[in-house]
């Protein structure tokens, strides 16, 4: 990490992290009017569990800052009942944070997190659902209004996932405790803390009020929800319709099936190739692509492919020194990728 960065955090770190733990609530004594909305936000990991500690402030940290903002938020509205698994800095199993949401009769439970990827190339929000049923779309319709809120942040959208483990159930503890009970559920990772795209999101106090806020705005659209003040009303607000799935709803497994590279014109003097890349996968949307000059040896950072197509057309600058090869790679949803055809450049 470099010295700004480390600067930054150091900053933060005295500013905003010093966070006030308040007690942990008394499952016994919880009760709710019958037409209160029952919200439970799960600030993801704890105690020993730090979470994603790329960064000097472990994730832990963050997660609970958005977690208070949104309760705040929430509780802004009427006919809603906000809870947290937890308010202190504690360990706490994913089977007793739903098992939490179920004493309280949650009707829906949201997972907050930040990202990182191994590569440190990934960038943008992403929402994990629950695999089967009405929980899926649910989790889908809901995990939609948080994208939307994070794409007017200025986030790349990274989309709306399932993950199943090797038990043939979802992978991520939280979604398949939850679903046992049946109780809703998303895991939300709000952005990657190990790209500058996104960690410029991350390194105020307001940044981390906006995060809570919209995951606030998201939850009150998706359940029509009504400020006390009577100045927000969503109760006209039509959510995205998901239909139910009849089967459990895999994750895409593999790569896009092909990735065609044509080289429309190649500017000697100015050293611009307009290429025209043509890719395609049947399970899921083609999300980023990246380039290499070099036969493959480096890659340039990843970028967004054009959302809903198939093909799309780039210009590129071959820069300074004498470059023959260019050669493209795209990834979908779940990062898996392909490489296309090598194009020959004629320098002479």
């Amino acid at each position: 990490m470099n010295k700004r960065f480390k600067k930054i955090w150091s900053l933060i770190l005295c500013t905003t992290m010093i966070a006030v733990w308040f007690p942990s609530p008394n499952f016994d004594k919880v009760s709710a009017a019958e037409d209160e909305i029952v919200i439970v936000i799960d600030p993801g990991h704890g105690g020993s569990n730090l979470g994603t500690d790329y960064l000097p402030i472990p994730e832990k940290h963050y997660t609970m800052a958005v977690a208070l903002y949104m309760k705040e938020e929430l509780e802004k509205y009427k006919n809603v009942q906000v809870h947290l698994t937890h308010t202190q800095d504690i360990d706490m199993s994913l089977e007793e944070r739903a098992k939490f949401a179920e004493k309280v009769d949650a009707d829906f439970l949201f997972s907050l997190h930040f990202n990182m990827s191994i590569s440190h190339a990934l960038y943008g929000s992403e929402v994990w659902v629950q695999s089967t049923g009405a929980l899926y779309s649910q989790g889908y319709s809901i995990g939609n209004e948080f994208l939307q809120q994070f794409e007017e942040m200025g986030l790349f959208n990274r989309g709306i996932k399932t993950r199943i483990g090797k038990s043939d159930t979802d992978y991520y503890g939280i979604l398949r405790h939850c679903s046992i009970r049946n109780i809703p559920a998303i895991i939300v990772e709000h952005c990657h803390v190990d790209h500058i795209n996104d960690v410029v999101n991350m390194q105020s106090p307001e940044k981390l009020k906006e995060f809570g806020v919209r995951d606030a705005q998201a939850v009150a659209r998706y359940f029509g929800l009504v400020s006390k003040d009577g100045k927000t009303d969503y109760s006209d607000y039509a959510p995205l319709a998901v239909p139910v799935p009849t089967s459990r709803m895999y994750n895409d497994t593999t790569a896009p099936e092909y990735l065609n590279a044509h080289l429309i014109n190649y500017d000697k003097t100015s050293k611009y190739a307009t290429v025209e890349l043509t890719s395609h996968d049947e399970e899921s949307v083609l999300q980023y692509y990246s380039y290499s000059y070099d036969n493959g040896l480096t890659w340039s950072e990843l970028q967004p492919w054009q959302k809903g197509s198939d093909k799309m057309t780039v210009s590129l600058n071959m820069g300074f020194g004498k470059k023959s090869y260019l050669m493209f790679k795209v990834y979908n949803l779940y990062d898996r990728n392909i490489t296309s055809n090598i194009l020959y450049l004629n320098e002479e």
